[in-house]
């Protein structure tokens, strides 16, 4: 979801011991109510299928790991493969699940009084400007590293396609804050991108939390910078900003105390009249904050912005500093 396009999709599905409609009709009363990029896929796929949800009750979410409640008097389960004990799945499912793995796909299981009934695949495309993102801050010397909940083969196979990234993947939500809190540990300064419910202990916990601005409203919360829209390149749009406005505020103190070591020996010395010293203070303030108003005409490199988007657009209107 902040990699790729957060339009998950299902490609593949199977049931075993349960008809499809069945199935279908449980899932979507479990995840009817999720904010998840994943649980709204296989609603919209009930859906599409012509299946409507059932009622369910001792309904329960559990981030990271899937979601639970009764239907029909019978206990549903649907969520990740390592929650809900992929490696004893019925033959026919468990080959399934490996294919689609291998494929970089993220699986859903699906179980019925505790016997795993349905395996449902998904899949998302990269975002379009994911690659050039990533490139670019390696090439700046910034070490990026994928922090995933899902599946490691289908993290890898992100990874892969993005250029062999640092993968750390099947992390809980809450076990992401502590991967931060690790890097952190070891002297590094960290910038965590995201845009989901998950990323939100992380991105807190981060030097400088950034969500993309069509996230979720935690997320967005959470994060000190938020990005106009789902455009991933304005990461590295941020960081010229940042290094412009520190280049700013850099100039501006060297114009005071050029000011100041030039003007008040001056004055000591009885050498600058009241009317001088008059004018030239706030023409010293005027030109610090002309300076600083620069920043109202920066605009992002040409990498950061799709043609023609953004060409004109202030600052604030492509990023939010919180």
């Amino acid at each position: 979801g902040t990699l790729t396009e957060g339009r998950l999709g299902v490609v593949a599905s199977a049931w075993e011991g349960v008809a499809a409609q069945t199935g279908l009709a449980a899932l979507a009363a479990l995840e009817q109510g999720s904010e998840h990029g994943i649980g709204a896929a296989l609603v919209a796929h009930a859906a599409a299928s012509g299946v409507a949800a059932a009622p369910v009750t001792a309904f329960r979410s559990l981030p990271g790991r899937g979601v639970s409640g009764r239907v029909a008097g019978a206990e549903w389960r649907a969520g990740s493969p390592a929650w809900l004990g992929g490696g004893a799945l019925p033959a026919p499912l468990a080959d399934q699940l490996a294919a689609h793995e291998q494929h970089g796909r993220t699986c859903v299981l699906v179980s019925r009084d505790g016997t795993a009934v349905g395996l449902l695949a998904l899949q998302d495309r990269l975002r379009a400007d994911a690659g050039a993102v990533t490139a670019a801050l390696r090439a700046d010397g910034v070490a990026v590293t994928l922090l995933s909940g899902d599946r490691q083969t289908a993290a890898r196979a992100v990874a892969t396609a993005l250029g062999d990234l640092e993968v750390i993947a099947e992390v809980l939500p809450e076990d992401k804050a502590a991967v931060v809190a690790g890097f952190q540990a070891r002297g590094e300064r960290v910038a965590m991108v995201g845009d989901g419910i998950n990323d939100a202990p992380a991105l807190a916990q981060a030097d400088v939390g950034i969500a993309l601005g069509a996230g979720t409203d935690v997320s967005v919360d959470c994060a000190d910078v938020v990005l106009a829209g789902e455009r991933l390149a304005l990461v590295d749009a941020a960081r010229d900003l940042a290094r412009a406005t520190l280049r700013t505020v850099r100039q501006n103190i060297a114009l005071s105390i050029a000011y100041n070591s030039l003007m008040v020996p001056l004055a000591m010395a009885g050498l600058v009249t009241p009317l001088l010293a008059a004018v030239t203070m706030p023409l010293s303030s005027l030109a610090v904050i002309g300076n600083a108003a620069r920043l109202r005409r920066w605009q992002p490199p040409a990498r950061s912005v799709s043609a023609g988007e953004g060409a004109a657009a202030q600052p604030e209107e492509l990023l939010h500093w919180k």
